[in-house]
């Protein structure tokens, strides 16, 4: 069974799916589940001047209310979970974080991206797919 479990979220309908299952991990066994939600780009300045320029702390606030759904599947269920938040690219973050928590599995939901919009800029699952160091779940 896995005991590191990364789960990326970025609070959609695949992504909740996608919770669901590290859920399923984690009541079956032993798994510690690290969510993890990257944002693109970094609050405004005018966030980061009210929180004195704590940016993780704002960073945190919004993940809590963007991904609330997939965080209150754990805590109902009193499954262990940490939340970890960064900025930069989804991709490369999954990749240096999931190497920091030594995953075993990382879980992520397929985005759908559509076909022209694919080509061009892949979707953040399958780069993870890729290029991931363990194994990956995709849930549609």
């Amino acid at each position: 069974m896995y005991k590191n479990i990364l789960l990326a979220t970025d609070g959609s309908e695949n992504a909740r799916r996608a919770a669901g299952e590290a859920a399923g991990f984690a009541r079956e066994g032993s798994s510690h589940v690290t969510m993890v939600h990257i944002k693109n780009s970094p609050p405004s300045q005018s966030r980061m001047v009210k929180a004195n320029f704590d940016v993780h702390s704002i960073l945190e606030e919004d993940a809590k209310s963007e991904i609330k759904n997939t965080i209150d599947i754990f805590e109902k269920e009193g499954l262990p979970y940490t939340l970890k938040v960064a900025i930069g690219d989804p991709a490369a973050e999954i990749f240096e974080i999931a190497a920091k928590e030594q995953a075993d599995l990382i879980i992520i939901g397929s985005r759908g991206l559509g076909a022209i919009k694919g080509v061009f800029l892949g979707s953040v699952s399958q780069k993870v797919a890729q290029h991931a160091p363990c194994p990956v779940l995709i849930v549609k």
